[in-house]
């Protein structure tokens, strides 16, 4: 554990390649990340709200990309590969997922529920005027 407060860990060009649990561990965020953003990307055009559907897709674009991402680094590592096999790479994927991940909440709680209002507004207006005829 303290390999990870050290310099050298994180930029080191010739990184040694993962074994044991760490290694297992990462094929299992990698092949959740991608297997779940592709189930909530086929699930999602079943979902009626707009707005739930829209976080569903952000949710699995944020799923699908950091897990390919991942799995980028994690090849370039174990194949022990200067630079692009950096452990920086995970810590700098973590960072951006973390803030994808917020604007997805911030979407669910602050601008989803107004979305959601201001449609139901609307079709509490159009219930009372007419459709216009087919021609």
């Amino acid at each position: 554990m303290e390999a990870l407060l050290t310099f050298s860990y994180w930029f080191n060009s010739y990184p040694s390649p993962f074994v044991g649990l760490v290694y297992w561990v990462l094929v299992g965020v990698v092949g959740v990340g991608i297997v779940g953003g592709l189930a909530l990307k086929f699930l999602s055009p079943r979902l009626v709200d707009g707005s739930h559907r829209r976080m569903l897709n952000k949710l699995s674009s944020l799923l699908i990309t950091m897990g390919v991402l991942v799995a980028f680094s994690f090849f370039f590592t174990q194949t022990t590969t200067p630079v692009l096999g950096s452990r920086f790479w995970f810590g700098l994927w973590l960072i951006i997922g973390l803030i994808w991940l917020w604007f997805i909440v911030r979407y669910a709680w602050a601008i989803a529920p107004s979305e959601r209002a201001a449609r139901l507004r609307e079709q509490e207006r159009l219930k009372y005027l007419p459709r216009s005829s087919r021609v």
